[in-house]
């Protein structure tokens, strides 16, 4: 019984071959990339997935690109900043890459209309990470930057073994790094890895799920600025509103409102 599924399911890897532009693989190999780096794929997904690593020129058995299914069922195709940085490197026209984490107590400046920034530090703590850019240069054209913020990339509780605990520089500068090569070299069949967070097999963009985190703490401090007394408000732990400013302006108009109102009831 196995022999005959195992042959049936060749069978059909033969005929996503045949789908396949060029494909320089066995339906074998095609097994192999189905069950790692193309899981949950159709047929017609996986010949899909392979045509585009073929356009792209990436090669998934290097774990230069891969793919992933988002809630909604749909396929999206990542590379990562190795990938990225090979493509550029064959291209006539790359000239290089620049690179730094920026951290609290850098001296920093950057004016992308201008292609210019400044960015020293000395031999004291520089303190937390707070971004990273990177330049990528091309022959005979203008530089492209990219900064990225940390608090958009890392993870908020990394474990102990993750890149982003132990590596947390490199991490971050992978991310921006990522994000100049592919604006430098145009790869819009491609996601970035670093913009999507894979949870029980599953594609997210990244801050989704803190989207709806914030979202439901944003209504629950907005019902209280709505039911609670001027001496409830007054007595607020503000703190809680830094990120929120909308709520932060409807809190202080609130105040207002509610003490206003006191006033002139006690001038009745």
């Amino acid at each position: 019984m196995e022999n005959k599924e195992e042959n049936t399911r060749l069978e059909l890897l033969g005929k996503v071959a045949k789908m396949v532009l060029g494909t320089p693989y066995t339906p074998e190999q095609l097994g192999v990339v189905q069950r790692s780096v193309a899981k949950n794929t159709t047929p017609v997904e996986l010949a899909f997935f392979l045509n585009t690593c073929q356009s792209v020129g990436l090669n998934p058995f290097n774990k230069e690109v891969w793919c992933y299914k988002d809630n909604s069922g749909n396929l999206i195709i990542f590379t990562g900043r190795d990938g990225l940085l090979r493509k550029a490197q064959e291209n006539a026209a790359f000239n290089g890459i620049r690179s730094s984490e920026v951290r609290e107590n850098d001296v920093f400046s950057m004016d992308v209309a201008n292609a210019k920034i400044e960015h020293t530090y000395g031999t004291k703590d520089r303190g937390a990470i707070i971004g990273a850019y990177a330049i990528v240069f091309r022959k005979e054209g203008e530089p492209t930057i990219e900064w990225v913020r940390y608090s958009d990339f890392a993870p908020k509780n990394p474990n102990a073994y993750s890149p982003w605990k132990r590596f947390s520089a490199a991490m971050i500068k992978k991310c921006a790094e990522s994000h100049a090569l592919k604006k430098a070299f145009g790869m819009g069949s491609v996601q970035i890895e670093y913009d999507f967070e894979v949870v029980n097999d599953k594609a997210i963009p990244k801050g989704e799920r803190s989207e709806k985190k914030k979202s439901a703490e944003w209504e629950q401090i907005n019902r209280f600025i709505n039911e609670a007394t001027g001496e409830e408000l007054v007595n607020m732990d503000l703190t809680i509103l830094d990120k929120f400013p909308d709520l932060s302006e409807k809190h202080s108009l609130r105040v207002d409102e509610l003490m206003t109102k006191d006033i002139s009831a006690d001038e009745v």
